[in-house]
């Protein structure tokens, strides 16, 4: 390697670490799609945030010892080898071992591969001295852009675990490019490869749900939103089943009819019904008005319905049966469609494509934005998916369809005559669902200027579900007699319009008169969400008390506040025990001048970028429509332009840098102000006009803030070098999760305008600080 060009080990260098964080990013997005098969949402969550620790721990190490050269293609060529090994491993352990187990190993296989890769990343970055990190950072940055730009098309070709066992022949090529021998490359490639298409080892048995191996599904399929399964019903129940419901009323008759069961990451399931695809005889379906989701089209019989998540078609079956010739359907899953119109067509009936009946492949708020209205009905069926996202385990896919902001919307679509028909869990784990979805309502159409918003609702309930109708005209005392008839003929219970019962827990009529107050009291959270707080789901103050005891009693969600508190816990105090770390460890680590400053900066500029990522991210979720193309935008975006950034850093003198520092936090501030206006007026532009948006919006700010890693580092000397990128590195982990935190607490709004005064300081100590 000694006897190559300078300039020629240069663009290897640049290419391997553009390599190197590709393969990391990459990683950590596909990884996120296999824990939430295995793991709740949240442990998805904290797993990813702990092992990205591995990121910069190296820093830490070489900043007392520096490694030789010849670790680096070891590293690179170890770090591919590690990938698919550490992916096996998390699928054959699954959940088998416990939940608490089943974590801590899922996080100690994925630390293997980053610790590896981050130490070859970190290694890459010290050889640039002084200006020239700029170049190596900058390469960083644009290898990582590119990955979260392919790693949803990629998905959507390969299943998930094979696409990320062969993501490990990228680190090899670049082993070779920094100088690895090429039997040793050759030997590590052809393991690789191995494990992708050795299919047992890559194939999930153990999720969060239970064992898989106890049956065979019929059908597996991996999309880039969630895995699918399908199985049938009587196989799964290990019993026969006559039909599945959600909210059966306490009339339902017997019947059988042959299902198969649509499972979405083992933890979100709708069944596919056989259905011969005749729409002039739906009589076999008469059982679907036994359930209370159907409570809409017997108050007020709809002639043209949207209906938000299609899933196995069961809504599309309720619609069809209740005499409805105009049927919209809007399923988040482009893969839900392909199969069930595809491998399952002669079993559904095609019921995607059954006359009257359009489908689109959209999230329900965005295909709402842009459609024509004037619907008879809008029904929304216990749309949940309990999937970690690309844009964030907490981010899920609906948070965005139950918020104030998003039922505004959906009275806007209705006809003068419609309702919104929304079915939610009253009890068992989610008991708290139905009335959280009842306040939100009546503070929509308060925002709306209706001055008596309750004359609009109504709630009628089956076993554990509660449908609330809200209705674009008052309920007449007809609509409500008629109301009455429906529940005594099915079963159902009408529990608003009624009296107010305290006694009863989360009572409809109660909740209406007294607002959220007395659960607040309690600890609990059901005020409405809105889009700058949407966490439907989250009924637990993620700062405040509560009842354990009755935390215990509310399930996963629950479980997910827990979670980010501890994760957040244990973070903090790994962030701090770094941070300090100098004062124990003085005594190896050269503490030159500028090496608290230069901490402090590197602190604020990696806990600020994450603090503007995270709200934005959320924020572009709503205007692209979903958080895998948000994820790719905003990530890809923001990172490729800070790779221009940073490349193009090493041309301004730090004098001149010092005095266009207060740039940063007023673009910064502009972004936050205007992206509110601009997205309300083109949201209903194509998705392809919002996707060049975005790219304009954002490529430019990630410009501005690429220059804020190399100038630093100039401007701070290299002789901390890998101590300050481990300082960042751990900083930019605890943001990740302190910012979802805030935005719980506070909203995304208040957490971007936090980002914003981080850069601010950060700023001023740049400033202030001489050059070492």
């Amino acid at each position: 390697m000694s006897d190559q060009p300078t300039s020629a080990i240069s663009r290897r260098h640049l290419f391997a670490i553009a390599i190197a964080s590709f393969a990391v990013l990459f990683f950590q997005i596909a990884a996120t799609r296999v824990l939430s098969v295995i793991l709740w949402y949240h442990w998805a969550f904290l797993s990813i945030s702990l092992a990205m620790l591995g990121l910069g721990a190296p820093g830490v190490w070489f900043a007392l010892r520096r490694p030789s050269p010849r670790a680096l293609p070891w590293l690179l060529k170890l770090g591919g080898l590690a990938i698919p090994a550490s992916i096996a491993a998390v699928i054959r352990t699954g959940s088998s071992a416990g939940e608490t187990w089943s974590v801590i190993a899922c996080m100690s296989y994925l630390l293997v591969p980053l610790l590896l890769l981050g130490s070859a990343v970190c290694m890459l970055l010290l050889e640039a001295k002084g200006p020239a990190v700029g170049r190596m950072y900058g390469a960083d940055l644009v290898g990582a852009s590119i990955a979260a730009a392919i790693v949803m098309p990629a998905l959507a070709l390969l299943p998930t675990p094979e696409a990320i066992a062969l993501l490990g022949l990228l680190p090899v090529i670049g082993a070779q490019l920094v100088g690895a021998g090429r039997i040793a490359s050759l030997v590590s490639a052809l393991l690789i490869v191995g494990v992708a298409v050795q299919g047992d080892l890559l194939r999930i048995g153990s999720t969060k749900s239970g064992d898989e191996r106890a049956f065979t599904p019929d059908h597996v399929v991996w999309t880039p939103t969630a895995r699918l399964t399908f199985v049938e019903l009587d196989t799964l129940m290990k019993t026969s089943v006559g039909a599945w419901m959600w909210g059966w009323g306490t009339k339902t008759p017997e019947v059988k009819i042959p299902q198969i069961f649509m499972e979405q990451d083992s933890s979100a399931g709708t069944p596919i019904s056989k259905f011969d695809g005749d729409t002039q005889d739906m009589s076999e379906f008469e059982f679907l008005m036994f359930d209370v989701t159907s409570a809409g089209y017997q108050v007020r019989p709809p002639k043209r319905v949207a209906i938000i998540g299609g899933g196995g078609g069961r809504d599309i079956l309720t619609a069809l049966r209740a005499g409805v010739t105009d049927v919209d359907v809007a399923e988040f899953n482009p893969g839900v469609i392909a199969t069930v119109s595809g491998r399952y067509k002669e079993f559904s009936g095609d019921v995607y494509h059954a006359k009257g009946v359009s489908a689109h492949a959209s999230e329900g708020r965005s295909f709402l934005t842009r459609s024509r209205g004037g619907y008879d009905q809008i029904q929304i069926s216990l749309i949940d998916s309990w999937a970690a996202t690309a844009a964030g385990a907490f981010t899920l896919a609906e948070n965005n369809l139950y918020t104030v902001e998003a039922y505004k919307l959906y009275f806007n679509r209705l006809s003068d005559d419609g309702l919104v028909s929304t079915s939610r869990w009253r009890g068992g784990h989610s008991t708290l669902e139905a009335g959280r979805l009842v306040l939100l309502n009546q503070q929509a159409l308060r925002e709306l200027g209706v001055a008596r918003p309750d004359d609009h609702l109504m709630v009628v309930s089956g076993t554990n579900v509660s449908t609330v109708l809200t209705s674009k005209r008052p309920f007449t005392p007809q609509d409500v007699e008629h109301a009455r008839a429906v529940c005594g003929k099915r079963g159902f219970e009408l529990d608003f319009p009624a009296a107010p019962r305290p006694d009863r827990e989360l009572d409809p009529a109660t909740l209406l008169r007294d607002g959220a107050g007395a659960a607040r009291a309690r600890g609990i959270q059901i005020d409405p969400s809105t889009d700058d707080r949407p966490f439907f789901f989250q009924t637990l103050p993620i700062f405040g008390r509560y009842d354990p005891e009755f935390a215990r009693t509310l399930g996963v969600n629950a479980q997910g506040v827990a979670a980010l508190q501890l994760l957040m816990m244990v973070l903090s105090a790994l962030t701090l025990v770094l941070f300090f770390a100098p004062f124990v460890l003085g005594r190896w680590l050269r503490r030159r001048e500028g090496f608290w400053r230069g901490s402090g900066y590197f602190a604020a500029i990696g806990l600020s970028f994450m603090f503007i990522e995270i709200p934005w991210l959320q924020r572009f979720v709503l205007f692209l429509g979903h958080p895998s193309v948000a994820a790719a935008v905003v990530i890809g975006s923001l990172l490729l332009g800070a790779g221009i950034g940073s490349l193009r850093s090493e041309r301004i003198p730090g004098t001149r840098a010092a005095r266009l520092w207060p740039l940063v936090p007023i673009t910064l501030a502009a972004g936050n102000l205007a992206m509110s206006p601009l997205f309300e007026a083109t949201l209903g532009l194509p998705e392809a006009a919002r996707i060049g948006i975005a790219v304009a919006l954002l490529l430019p700010i990630g410009f501005l803030l690429g220059h804020f890693f190399p100038l630093g580092m100039a401007r701070f000397g290299d002789d901390n070098k890998a101590w300050f990128w481990a300082v960042n590195g751990a900083c930019g982990v605890l943001a990740g999760v302190v910012s979802l935190a805030f935005a719980m607490a506070l909203g995304f709004q208040a957490v971007a305008w936090i980002g914003v005064g981080g850069y601010v300081l950060a700023g001023a100590l740049f400033a202030t600080g001489r050059r070492a």
